[in-house]
């Protein structure tokens, strides 16, 4: 039997003490699905912070990791500064909403 041997790149060389990000793994789709929704949250600061103030100039996304054909996004004319994970709405590739929180001023 074969052996399967890990071609080489440029973007992982074994060179000793080297280090490269790998991407996470999850027990769980849930813990998958958390991870994303907070990373796409942390976009959304990011995008404040550069000055892209107000949602409603846009939006980002993540898809869902078991439901792929649906999306996590910000929500609609709010603020990137004020996204939270509990904000994002769940929706279809129509921009119909799956699961939406609706939070106070």
């Amino acid at each position: 039997m074969q052996q399967r041997v890990e071609p080489k790149t440029v973007y992982h060389p074994k060179q000793e003490g080297l280090y490269f990000p790998q991407y996470p793994t999850f027990a769980t789709v849930e813990e998958e699905r958390l991870h994303r929704k907070q990373r796409l949250a942390a976009v959304c600061r990011v995008f404040a912070k550069f000055r892209y103030e107000y949602g409603f100039a846009g939006h980002v996304t993540v898809r869902d990791p078991e439901h792929t054909d649906l999306y996590w996004t910000n929500p609609f004319a709010m603020d990137f500064g004020r996204v939270r994970v509990s904000d994002l709405l769940l929706v279809d590739h129509e921009g119909t909403a799956i699961e939406a929180k609706v939070r106070g001023p």
